[in-house]
């Protein structure tokens, strides 16, 4: 298993962002013969990556959030006419004018969503060839994979962060890293224990097998034990906190920032800053953000051919601009 890194993301203002085409010509097949039997493919030019990539696309499974860099990918590689754009209401949608055609509905039948939890499944079972999670294996995926006589290969290929949310009127805009384990601890309860007026506070969790409950006891908890969230306060889906959220001035949640910043469409949630910095595109990029966290591909130990092709040319300079080309931050 290999290591870790991290995501940049279009401005929110911009009204498209667009695939440069610099980025777009990395996905066109260049006239050159296929490697050498035996030759790893980490090891061939990226248009020569792409070439076999194309040559039979593998299905692309993963976590929700990593939804539109994933269509973006496939989309690009098939050569499907596709565009990232701003909807309004702080919502980004990959757009496909041409939804009908052949080629997309390829691009579509690539790319299901089952989650964090569901794409390690999904790869497991073989009904996905790589995917892209918001985090590593738990420790059940892996014995899960063991039992089938399977390991992971996994690297990172972007930045991401996980991020804290409350109301638009929320009663705070930061908080410290101390201050969130008191409050998911149980040892915090209300709001004027932390700069806050006096009121209850409402922290609301996630599911135990989603990515954002698995990033909030790594990167927050580490050792200290969460309090037990009643039914009202869990959520079983992304959306789940920003819907919350929007009719909560005293409940604090958490997300990552691809998902808050570009996919939510509740613009009356907001993120707040921890340590005192605010999470941006700049401060996950230069680490000063103190929850940054990375974006992974995976595919199965000893998987060739395309996902292989794939795996490899997404840590590549010419992977690296179509990524970051998606709105994520790239590695650095």
């Amino acid at each position: 298993m290999t290591g870790v890194s991290r995501p940049a993301m279009c401005p929110s203002n911009m009204r498209r962002c667009f695939i440069s085409l610099a980025v777009a010509l990395a996905f066109t097949a260049a006239a050159c013969s296929e490697g050498e039997p035996g030759v790893p493919t980490s090891t061939l030019p990226a248009a020569q990556l792409v070439e076999l990539i194309a040559s039979d696309p593998p299905v692309v499974d993963g976590s929700t959030s990593t939804q539109p860099m994933r269509m973006l990918l496939v989309c690009r590689l098939l050569d499907v006419d596709c565009d990232w754009m701003d909807m309004g209401l702080s919502t980004h949608r990959v757009i496909v004018p041409d939804a009908d055609s052949p080629p997309a509905r390829q691009a579509f039948d690539l790319v299901p969503t089952s989650g964090t939890h569901g794409s390690y499944l999904s790869l497991i079972s073989g009904e996905s060839d790589l995917i892209v999670v918001a985090r590593p294996p738990s420790d059940d995926e892996i014995a899960s994979a063991a039992a089938t006589g399977m390991e992971f290969d996994i690297h990172p290929i972007a930045r991401d962060a996980f991020v804290l949310l409350v109301n638009e009127e929320g009663p705070v805009t930061n908080l410290s890293l101390d201050q969130i384990r008191g409050i998911y601890s149980g040892e915090i309860t209300d709001w004027d224990e932390v700069g806050g007026p006096a009121a209850p506070i409402q922290p609301y969790r996630r599911n135990e097998t989603s990515g954002s409950e698995q990033l909030m006891k790594q990167l927050v908890m580490g050792d200290a034990p969460m309090v037990e969230a009643p039914d009202w306060l869990l959520g079983f889906s992304m959306i789940a906190p920003f819907t919350s959220l929007s009719h909560d001035p005293l409940g604090l949640g958490y997300s990552v920032y691809y998902y808050a910043a570009f996919m939510q469409p509740l613009e009356m949630v907001s993120m707040i800053g921890v340590n005192g910095v605010v999470p941006s595109s700049e401060s996950i990029g230069n680490g000063t953000y103190p929850l940054v966290t990375e974006v992974y591909a995976v595919i199965r130990t000893g998987e060739e051919g395309a996902p292989r092709a794939m795996f490899d040319w997404l840590v590549t300079s010419d992977g690296q601009d179509t990524i970051a080309a998606t709105g994520y931050v790239k590695l650095p």
